[in-house]
């Protein structure tokens, strides 16, 4: 008897019969809710025996996130470019030394002070 003629006899083939059911219509049912919530509120994170399993996402979310692990290679070439003139500037060099010679604890003050 092939899989659909057991189904439609009634009965389950035994090696189905012990997997858990759920109906079609619940299984749609809860798709929904999820596709609103990731519609609401951009990801689902979906768990695994109570562990972070996987984020489910909009596409529009998903789009965002690619287009932020892809590097700008023109601002990245003009932030090079700043930093490059920067570097030619009269005292450059001597401001460079000075930094090499500073402790750890006054390299990390001047960078407290830079980023202020």
């Amino acid at each position: 008897m092939t899989r659909t003629a057991a189904a439609d006899a009634g009965t389950t083939p035994h090696q189905i019969s012990g997997l858990p059911r759920v109906a079609a219509t619940r299984l749609v049912e809860g798709m929904h809710k999820v596709t609103n919530t990731v519609m609401a509120h951009g990801a689902v994170l979906v768990t695994r025996h109570d562990q972070p399993s996987m984020v489910l996402m909009s596409v529009d979310r998903y789009v965002q996130l690619r287009q932020a692990a892809e590097p700008d290679l023109d601002e990245l070439t003009r932030k090079f470019d700043e930093l490059f003139v920067r570097m030619q500037e009269p005292g450059a060099a001597q401001r460079m030394a000075e930094a090499f010679e500073m402790s750890p604890q006054q390299l990390g003050e001047a960078a407290i002070r830079a980023a202020k």
